[in-house]
């Protein structure tokens, strides 16, 4: 299965198309010009396929059809576009689009990976302290004719296992290291790191924020392409990667199909929060409806945005007062009864 284009790539693709486009230079022309201009092999070989296509008499919806790495959203964008003569506009704003989307990807990547980093640096600590601290104090134990026991000593037994498979767990840490640098350093890694991080928790509020900017983000395209409200919601329904918010939009489109008005389906449906459907009301009677969700989208990028970082500001300090407890108890457990002796010995 072939893969899509991720979101740096449909940022460059569109944009360029759209620079193109706004000079005065038919899709054929750009499709032709980008072509040479083109040094990845893959990439080449994508816009030659498109080339193909439109030089068959196919137009630039059919050219990326065909290759079947576009996503489908835009697709039916481009078609939207070359249907209503304002191809130059929608390539725009599905270069905003996508750059938005490749900025809240980034912003979850970079707020999930410095605290794994740093469990995984923390267990590191641990290891040592209890493969290779703890048979020290042991020897120190044994020298003045004690053995340790209780937590100590439960702590000294699962040193002594680490330490015999201590090689296996050097190679699942390796593993696991490997696998946060494919997964935040590499273009296949951070694609694939996306997507499972979509799929993660979908009923949180989160994850609605972010489906809500998606949603308001394409309405407002749509909106400004030329779409009634009923179409635009009816592609935004197909293209939704959130299942609870798919079903809303299904509600809200069954509404406006059995008569009512858009406003109205949409506050029904529960799609919006309260203030995002006062809103809405506005910009449906004063005929800015576009402005309006693109506003909408705006604002709940932003809470998603710092509801992660509010999330990662939990994390790290839970982490740390984990450890640090564990670390802490370890140490006093073997302290305390070493330091008891030694003022008796004193």
């Amino acid at each position: 299965m072939k893969r899509k284009l991720n979101n740096e790539e449909m940022t460059a693709f569109c944009s360029q198309m759209a620079l193109i486009l706004k000079s005065g230079i038919s899709a054929f022309e750009g499709i032709s010009m980008m072509m040479e201009d083109q040094e990845r092999s893959a990439g080449r070989e994508l816009l030659q396929t498109i080339y193909g296509e439109m030089e068959q008499g196919e137009n630039l919806y059919g050219g990326i059809t065909k290759t079947g790495l576009f996503p489908e959203y835009a697709c039916q964008m481009v078609r939207l576009g070359e249907a209503s003569g304002r191809l130059d506009e929608v390539m725009e704003e599905l270069a905003d689009y996508y750059s938005q989307e490749e900025a809240l990807s980034q912003t979850i990547r970079r707020a999930v990976s410095y605290p794994l980093f740093m469990l995984v640096m923390m267990l590191g600590v641990l290891f040592v302290l209890m493969a290779r601290v703890m048979p020290v104090f042991q020897s120190v134990y044994e020298s003045l004719g004690l053995q340790m026991e209780g937590t100590a000593g439960a702590v000294l037994a699962a040193g002594q296992v680490m330490g015999r498979y201590s090689a296996v767990l050097l190679i699942l840490l390796g593993i696991v290291l490997a696998l946060l640098l494919w997964c935040f350093g590499t273009k296949g890694g951070r694609d694939r790191s996306s997507r499972w991080f979509r799929k993660l928790g979908s009923e949180g509020r989160l994850n609605r924020q972010v489906a809500r900017y998606r949603l308001a983000s394409g309405m407002s395209m749509c909106l400004r392409s030329g779409l009634d409200p009923e179409r635009s919601m009816e592609l935004m329904e197909q293209l939704s990667q959130d299942e609870g918010t798919s079903e809303k939009m299904k509600l809200c489109v069954e509404k406006i199909r059995q008569g009512v008005f858009f406003e109205e389906a949409v506050i029904e449906s529960g799609l919006f929060e309260t203030l995002h459907n006062r809103m809405i009301r506005v910009g449906q009677r004063t005929g800015s409806l576009d402005q309006v969700m693109d506003q909408i989208a705006k604002q709940c990028r932003q809470e998603a945005s710092d509801q992660i970082w509010h999330r990662i500001s939990m994390i790290e300090p839970t982490v740390v007062i984990v450890l640090a407890v564990l670390v802490g108890v370890i140490l006093l457990a073997v302290m305390l009864p070493l330091m008891s002796v030694m003022s008796q010995i004193g």
